[in-house]
């Protein structure tokens, strides 16, 4: 994604040492061309939804039995205290590339009698602009999740809360939620982990969803392995 590392011209201090005669201008525009060259070849090119795609995670990337469901769906939903400016950009934001991801977990919740065990999935969200633009949807978004932490009461589900989420050193920039949410009934347990992140002209929304249900049953993840799940995910990225 770089621009590679600079060297020098065999040839050009061949003709500078030959002929010491070469009119200053000439070589102005000699060391100006390659300068250039340089310089321009530093711009990463904006991946297609085509290279997305061929870039998102696949069953045999994480550790366990997992499978592509299709599609994800959803993406990030800000809350009302959010700016408007950040709940225009999650809703108007066209994902170029999504997937859905199962986990084939060794105790699985079965309802609507199986109410022990986990369900756990993946979604991976990916789009591609100018990365000026990225950069600007980056903050917004950032803004929006960050002005949304706390608890919030019990609507159509239990009461929830959301904090963050240390994540590892990933991208250009990268931002971390984790929101526990309460079944309705109280028989489960919601561990949605959500992990922005911009590298270049790319923005990733990865969310690892563990729904855990029954007396003593631990969390799927620990946070330091979702971290891992998502430098997984980061390093696929073109």
């Amino acid at each position: 994604m770089g621009a590679g590392s600079r060297r020098r011209d065999p040839v050009l201090e061949k003709e500078v040492r030959v002929d010491v005669r070469v009119p200053v201008r000439w070589l102005a525009v000699g060391v100006a061309g390659l300068l250039f060259a340089s310089c321009s070849g530093s711009t990463p090119a904006i991946p297609t939804g085509e290279e997305l795609e061929g870039a998102m995670l696949v069953g045999g990337d994480y550790q366990g039995v997992w499978s592509v469901a299709g599609p994800a769906e959803g993406a990030l939903d800000l809350c009302d205290e959010a700016s408007a400016e950040s709940r225009a950009a999650a809703e108007t934001l066209q994902w170029k590339a999504s997937r859905h991801l199962d986990l084939a977990a060794e105790d699985p919740i079965e309802p609507p009698d199986d109410r022990e065990g986990h369900m756990v999935g993946v979604e991976e969200f990916l789009n591609s602009g100018d990365p000026d633009e990225i950069e600007a949807t980056f903050g917004l978004l950032r803004e929006g999740m960050q002005a949304c932490l706390g608890d919030f009461p019990a609507d159509e589900e239990g009461p929830a809360t959301a904090e963050e989420m240390t994540i590892p050193d990933v991208g250009d920039d990268r931002y971390g939620v984790l929101v526990l949410m309460e079944e309705a009934g109280g028989w489960a347990e919601w561990r949605m982990h959500a992990a922005l992140v911009r590298r270049g002209p790319v923005l990733m929304l990865l969310n690892v969803l563990d729904i855990r249900a029954g007396e003593g049953v631990e969390p799927y993840f620990t946070v330091e392995e979702v971290g891992g799940m998502l430098e997984t995910a980061v390093d696929k990225l073109p």
